[in-house]
């Protein structure tokens, strides 16, 4: 875990502060807003729910139905960091960041999504990741960065990060219990 937090975490938490230093941009710059919090957050929760079950049933039935059924420990502990670490560092980095950052030097909107969304897929490949869950993690990315774009006023990472936490825990933490829970289902219903 630490040499992910110092490899990973850490630069793509840092990076965007350095070129908002940098440039001097302000900190809204980054979709670092309370705008809206209310709608930000049911936002974040129907639209997080509906993505935790997709990514549950994609890991299911479109990768494989191999499972291992963590502890509750190990799924309050893998949550916590997946809602709490992983998703606001990376939307800060990939929605916050590169999609602006792109977005400003060529002044369309298009080409931050691209790229970034491109960025944030391909990203996964590196963790060794096999093509068909990068393609998940594209539809995901494609996903987020519509829940970060579409809600009117100041664009605001609260939402997204909340969809992508919820998202990355049906993948890997909470989808593994389900995905139990329906095999016994079945084990027992097969009895």
């Amino acid at each position: 875990m630490w040499p992910d937090i110092l490899m990973r975490i850490l630069p793509m938490g840092l990076a965007p502060f350095a070129y908002i230093a940098v440039f001097h941009l302000p900190i809204a710059f980054l979709g670092l807003t309370l705008h809206d919090v209310p709608q930000q957050i049911a936002l974040g929760l129907v639209v997080g729910s509906l993505m935790a079950i997709f990514a549950t049933l994609y890991r299911g039935f479109i990768l494989s139905p191999r499972f291992r059924r963590p502890t509750p420990v190990d799924q309050l502990f893998q949550s916590m960091f997946y809602l709490f670490i992983n998703a606001p560092v990376e939307e800060l980095f990939f929605r916050g960041f590169m999609l602006e950052a792109v977005t400003q030097w060529t002044g369309w909107l298009g080409w931050g999504w691209l790229v970034s969304t491109a960025a944030y897929t391909l990203y996964h490949r590196l963790g060794k990741w096999s093509w068909r869950s990068v393609g998940g993690v594209g539809l995901a990315g494609i996903v987020f960065s519509l829940v970060y774009l579409l809600p009117s006023g100041p664009h605001t990472l609260l939402a997204v990060i909340i969809v992508h936490g919820f998202t990355t825990s049906g993948f890997l933490s909470w989808g593994d219990e389900l995905l139990y829970r329906f095999w016994k289902h079945r084990q027992t219903r097969m009895s």
